[in-house]
């Protein structure tokens, strides 16, 4: 018979061990984790972000309201409100795309905190959808600007810099390289001024092999390659435009404000002939912004052009051209990549080609540049006889 102990030690379950503490993590490895984490989004994405979350964060204080965590009833009051506020000239202060995007915000931070998402309760979506329902209007859409567009604004803005003086001539070359690059690489705003030198590459025969490094709808930065070939009209040239002011970029970067002025001091009339030909790749700092600041003295800024200079200055240069006010309001950063598009079908160019360029994914946006702003192009009514 076998001997039994009449006191057996108590049976230990495993979940009633005790844990040990994980070791803290060192500053080092806290510090990497943070600045991987700022990398998961762009610094336009932070910045609104950011912003967002003061806009929540100064209602809650109005109200008494703590913004962390927050109560789906509590953002619903939030959300209602803002979505009833008007400006002075009895518009909507906000949009509807612009309420949701407050409150991914809101759930990103709560999540990012440990908290539940108050945006993803019904009762938030309800009135979410209740909001666009009751706003239900035709999307803003910017005016492309066409090729002969273009044109008229690069003849404008080149009088002016003919008759004034060498910064005016800096600035002239700077424009109207982002307006021919942007329109033939049918590139946004952003990703114009996220352009640096090593981004642009010459090529004999092509033209320029342009590399998008990230974009709006490329949020892992894989990155795209569009080619800008040589124009048939030296005024109209992308290549001639982005020669004229990488000799800007690289006068200033290279020997300063004097050799710039001497440079430009003779720049009047320099657009009757190429000078695309026999490019070479340029200066060895290929981290340089591409599209820089020009400042009235001409000295060039050392960050890089932001989105909202490049819209600003479509609307000026088209302004000076003669443009209607009411034509002005509606033109911006996208009316070079909108412009693309819409001048491309009308020249019979297929959507499959021009999603090339682009980097559409979807033929269903061609098709909505072609509705749009080339309604008759592949249009059985013109076979009427109206």
């Amino acid at each position: 018979m076998t001997d039994v102990d009449p006191y057996p030690a108590p049976v230990v379950a495993a979940t009633d061990l005790p844990v040990p503490s994980p070791p803290p993590v060192p500053d080092t490895v806290s510090d990497a984790m943070r600045r991987l984490r700022d990398k998961a989004a762009s610094g336009n994405t932070r910045a609104a972000h950011l912003s967002d979350w003061g806009i929540f964060t100064r209602w809650c204080d109005s109200t008494g309201h703590t913004p962390l965590p927050a109560t789906p009833e509590q953002l619903g009051w939030f959300l209602t409100e803002k979505a009833a506020e008007l400006r002075p000239d009895g518009r909507w202060a906000y949009a509807p795309s612009t309420l949701s995007r407050w409150v991914s915000t809101i759930n990103k931070l709560h999540a990012l905190a440990g908290h539940p998402r108050p945006g993803q309760h019904e009762s938030v979506r309800e009135l979410l959808r209740g909001i666009r329902r009751d706003r239900a209007t035709p999307p803003a859409r910017r005016t492309p600007l066409l090729t002969d567009d273009i044109r008229t604004i690069l003849v404008d803005m080149r009088a002016t810099a003919r008759d004034g003086e060498w910064p005016d001539r800096a600035a002239e070359r700077r424009d109207s390289a982002l307006l021919l690059i942007g329109l033939a690489g049918a590139l946004r705003r952003s990703e114009l001024s996220g352009l640096v030198v090593s981004d642009v590459v010459p090529h004999r025969a092509d033209g320029l092999y342009v590399t998008v490094r990230r974009s709006k709808t490329d949020r892992q930065a894989r990155g795209r390659t569009v080619t800008l070939p040589y124009g048939s009209d030296p005024h109209t040239c992308p290549v001639c435009a982005y020669r004229r002011w990488r000799e800007v970029l690289d006068a200033w970067d290279d020997e300063g404000r004097d050799a710039l002025a001497a440079l430009l001091a003779g720049d009047a009339d320099g657009f009757e002939n190429h000078c695309c030909r026999g490019l070479s790749t340029g200066g060895s700092d290929g981290d340089r912004p591409l599209f820089r600041p020009v400042h009235r003295s001409g000295s060039l800024g050392a960050g890089a052009l932001s989105g909202q200079s490049v819209h600003s200055m479509i609307q000026r240069r088209a302004r000076r051209a003669g443009f209607s006010p009411d034509l002005v309001a509606t033109l911006g950063g996208h009316s070079l990549r909108a412009g693309f598009v819409t001048q491309a079908v009308r020249n019979g160019a297929t959507t499959q080609t021009i999603m090339t360029q682009t980097g559409h994914a979807d033929e269903r946006m061609v098709a909505l540049y072609s509705r749009h702003h080339a309604g008759l192009v592949g249009n059985a009514v013109t076979h009427l006889g109206l």
